[in-house]
């Protein structure tokens, strides 16, 4: 089988307004790199937001980095560029997650199709994170050379598996990776925070919680139920070795290199750190 490694690529932040003060939510992307019948083959896990400027305009939430520069720029210190990449797989379609597509145009992009239903019409809760200009590039990528929907669970390629978990979206999905060292989970925004994963533990939250000893954290923006949430992020655990949320200071960059289930303290997590000026 196929050992991957897996890139961890930071192409910007967000600053939101959470409890009267900021917080900061790193964007990262992924590079997923292996070998299938002796061809080298490169993945992205998600595409990244759209600059700040657009980001701005459109939710005035502020931050930096983002877009097509940002994007160009982390893919080329990996010796990479945009045209290098073979999938570009899309854990859901949010602004965060799915922008910048159109920089891959011959790129085979790999979504869930009910993610891609769900982007047409989401739950009206969820219609300011879908953008109009990810739907229309998806809608004119022709089928199977740049665009390929799959539904449910799917062994994508030799040590590549995705899991269908309805949660935060109708059709979210996590991307699992097998390396020399076991399965590495990018789970996106199923648990965007390694709190949400072990909140009773202190080296994941700042705040443990024990009467969560045995559950998870659940996000506020979902589709679904809690129950439902509770039992996908059980199950990405039941299948995986580590898993890597998508917004935490803290996760590993060089994996297998790197590799921890939990991290060692909460020192490194940013979040309410003020940020420094132009800095990733």
């Amino acid at each position: 089988m196929t050992n991957w490694t897996v890139t961890t690529l930071r192409i910007g932040e967000l600053y939101l307004q959470h409890g009267g003060s900021l917080m900061r939510d790193p964007v990262h992307v992924w590079l997923v790199r292996g070998e299938v019948a002796g061809k080298s083959v490169r993945i992205l896990v998600d595409s990244g937001m759209a600059d700040i400027p657009t980001v701005l305009a459109r939710l005035r939430v502020s931050g930096v980095g983002g877009g097509h520069a940002s994007l160009t720029a982390v893919l080329a210190t990996e010796g990479l560029t945009p045209q290098d990449i073979d999938y570009v797989i899309c854990t859901h379609l949010h602004f965060d997650h799915a922008d910048n597509l159109d920089l891959f145009p011959d790129s085979c992009v790999v979504v869930q199709r009910a993610e891609l239903m769900a982007a047409v019409d989401p739950v009206p809760s969820q219609r300011i994170f879908y953008w109009k200009s990810t739907i229309n590039n998806l809608m004119g990528r022709k089928r199977p050379a740049q665009l390929r929907l799959v539904d449910g669970d799917t062994d994508f390629l030799p040590g590549i598996r995705l899991l269908s978990v309805p949660s935060h979206t109708e059709g979210m999905q996590v991307v699992v990776v097998t390396t020399e060292k076991g399965r590495v989970a990018l789970v996106s925004d199923l648990g965007d925070h390694y709190r949400y994963w072990f909140p009773a533990d202190p080296r994941a939250a700042a705040h443990p919680l024990r009467s969560l000893s045995d559950a998870f954290l659940t996000g506020n923006i979902r589709s679904e139920s809690e129950r439902t949430w509770q039992a996908a992020m059980r199950r990405v655990l039941d299948n995986t070795d580590i898993v890597v949320p998508a917004h935490d200071f803290r996760i590993p960059v060089h994996m297998p290199e790197q590799w921890f289930a939990i991290p060692d303290s909460t020192d490194g997590d940013l979040a309410h750190v003020p940020p420094v000026e132009n800095e990733i």
